[in-house]
Parts: structure tokens; C-alpha cells; sequence
């Protein structure tokens, strides 16, 4: 079954990743860059209607673009 991304709220006294992160890097420049609703729309006829939820397509896609990217195993 296809997952969902889930909705992050903020909390009182955690910081949000968000807050973290460097705008300027490169990975987050380049997801910037990615249409991300293509891979949705090509990989999401091959997800299941039932059963549990899997992992957002786009941790996927991400995972193994970093894989590749870094050739790691």
C-alpha cells in the first residue's frame, strides 16, 4: 500500500530539522531541482491497494539517488 508522507507538527521544545538544515548545500539544492510528482506518478501503479504502508516514494527515489551518488552499498 502506497504511504503517505506524514505531517510534521512542531513541538514546544524540539527544534524542527528544518532549522538544521543548510539551504546552500547541494543535495538540498538539487532536491529542489527534481520533480519529485513524476516519480510519484510512474511508481505509484506499482505500490498495492492493501496491506500495510510503505515508505513514501520519495524516501525511496532519495535513497537511491544518494546510493548511486555516493556509491555506497
Amino acid at each position: 500500500m502506497l504511504g503517505k508522507n506524514p505531517e510534521k507538527k512542531p513541538e514546544l521544545f524540539r527544534p524542527m530539522l528544518v532549522d538544521f538544515i543548510d539551504h546552500e548545500h547541494e543535495l538540498v539544492l538539487l532536491s529542489e531541482k527534481i520533480d519529485w510528482n513524476y516519480f510519484e506518478k510512474e511508481f505509484s501503479p506499482l505500490y498495492s491497494k492493501v496491506g500495510n504502508p510503505s515508505h513514501p516514494i520519495r524516501f525511496m527515489v532519495g535513497c537511491l539517488l544518494l546510493k548511486h551518488l555516493y556509491n555506497l552499498g
